[in-house]
């Protein structure tokens, strides 16, 4: 499972996840992107970007507003979907709207691949050239 967490209160970039991405909600560009490689859902603590997932039938939930990273938002968003203790969650970043899916889709594959070892925490990470 993909989960996406999208805060709205963004201090330097107001409402920032909803940002315009060619016409699309900066949010669902991001959710569009990944959507292929598992199942996706946001984890907002807004009403708005609960509505425009919902226009772009894109599952998202609502969670509290007061948590401090996203990581404290994707456990509230497990715990409303009630995933299994062995569910496997991708972190992905609202504001990545153009992240390639095929490094999703690697990390996706290394970690059910090593699913059952005792911990697996994976990080992505490229290159980044002088003309990039």
């Amino acid at each position: 499972m993909i989960i996406i967490p999208a805060r709205l209160g963004s201090t330097r970039f107001e409402k920032k996840v909803l940002a315009s991405i060619h016409g699309i909600p900066m949010v669902i560009a991001t959710a569009k992107r990944v959507q292929g490689v598992d199942d996706v859902v946001i984890a907002t603590d807004a009403l708005e970007v609960l509505e425009v997932a919902k226009k772009y039938n894109i599952k998202a939930v609502l969670t509290n507003s007061s948590h401090q990273s996203g990581t404290d938002r994707i456990y509230e968003a497990a715990n409303i979907l009630g995933l299994n203790d062995d569910e496997v969650i991708l972190n992905v970043q609202a504001d990545e709207p153009f992240i390639e899916p095929k490094i999703i889709q690697s990390l996706h594959d290394f970690i059910y691949k090593n699913r059952y070892k005792e911990w697996v925490m994976a990080s992505c990470c490229k290159n980044i050239d002088i003309e990039d």
